[in-house]
């Protein structure tokens, strides 16, 4: 018997699988991949993602006259037609990002089902970028927000309500859209988030302050044919725009200019003061719903006041006098 060659090549190391299906054009892939989203049930929010941003990464090919055929696209097309052509465009880092994870997702997934053999992602890199000062409310700026709603209203006390549930619970504007007169747990202090980010449900804690805000206003609602908590005048479900809209109007009105007055505000500002608060990292990421830890590390090291606290310690300057 002939004796085993001891070098290993890299076909050993990195077999190929061949590719098993065909596919000619990008819309058919485009197709293959929204179709398999909607097979592992995807948030709408996660598809419409995906299909925006895949849309757009053919129509910048398409304008720069490259080939958008999947099979034909390449690392040095990606980096050349997307990323410089988009710098050059004015656009940000974290749009391309943005672009980029979709893109990404999108050959992982052709490369996995053996549509194509290699992944042009494959030795692309995502933009770094600088780290911006997350924007929050200050405590009188929370307070003259909570001072706009007419509270002798349907409207302003449900308004009043929906500002304090952000405060109280840092939700994104889409999960309170979504919450159901059932999803309020009165006996645990809980409301059960249903269509958090990822399609990952989760509970987060109210406290008795908050529970009795909100019994007011569900005492107003009253017992309707739909089961969304937050309704409109006409008793219909609150969408996101129109609290969007809400809030913007209430920061005008609050003659607010030095931060965005928006939803998402809100949640960071629930992040600074629950880490001024003594909040540790766990439960911050349990309760805001992040994958990973790596934002609430972000707000523990801007908004923790034991830097402040060990900068009055150890500062050259005050020991130098």
């Amino acid at each position: 018997m002939a004796r085993r060659r001891n070098q290993i090549s890299q076909e050993q190391l990195h077999p190929q699988r061949p590719v098993i299906h065909n596919i000619d054009d990008f819309d058919s892939a485009l197709h293959l991949f929204l179709r398999e989203s909607k097979v592992r049930n995807l948030s709408e929010f996660t598809t419409r993602y995906y299909r925006q941003q895949l849309e757009l990464f053919r129509k910048h090919l398409e304008r720069q006259q490259q080939p958008t055929n999947p099979a034909k696209i390449t690392d040095a097309m990606i980096k050349e037609n997307i990323i410089l052509y988009m710098m050059d465009r004015g656009n940000k880092e974290k749009t391309i990002n943005t672009l980029l994870r979709a893109v990404r997702t999108f050959f992982n997934y052709l490369v996995n089902e053996s549509y194509l053999l290699r992944n042009p992602m494959e030795n692309v890199k995502l933009l770094k970028h600088k780290k911006t000062i997350i924007q929050t409310f200050t405590r009188e700026q929370i307070h003259s927000l909570l001072a706009q709603p007419n509270r002798g209203t349907f409207v302003g006390l449900r308004n009043y309500t929906i500002i304090l549930l952000f405060i109280e619970t840092g939700v994104r504007a889409k999960e309170l859209e979504n919450i159901r007169m059932d999803d309020i747990k009165w006996n645990e202090n809980l409301i059960l988030i249903r269509e958090g980010k990822g399609y990952k449900e989760r509970h987060v804690p109210i406290q008795a302050t908050m529970k009795r805000e909100l019994q007011k206003y569900v005492n107003l609602r009253g017992q309707l044919d739909i089961d969304i908590l937050f309704v409109n005048i006409d008793n219909g479900p609150l969408a996101k725009r129109q609290i969007q809209q809400m809030m913007n109007e209430y920061g005008k009105a609050a003659n607010i200019t030095n931060v965005r007055c928006s939803p998402h505000t809100l949640r960071h500002t629930f992040a600074k003061m629950s880490v001024q608060n003594g909040a540790n990292v766990f439960a911050l990421q349990a309760v805001l719903g992040h994958t990973s830890l790596d934002m609430v590390r972000n707000y523990v090291n801007m908004f923790s006041s034991d830097v402040l606290e060990a900068h009055r310690k150890f500062s050259p300057v005050e020991k130098l006098f």
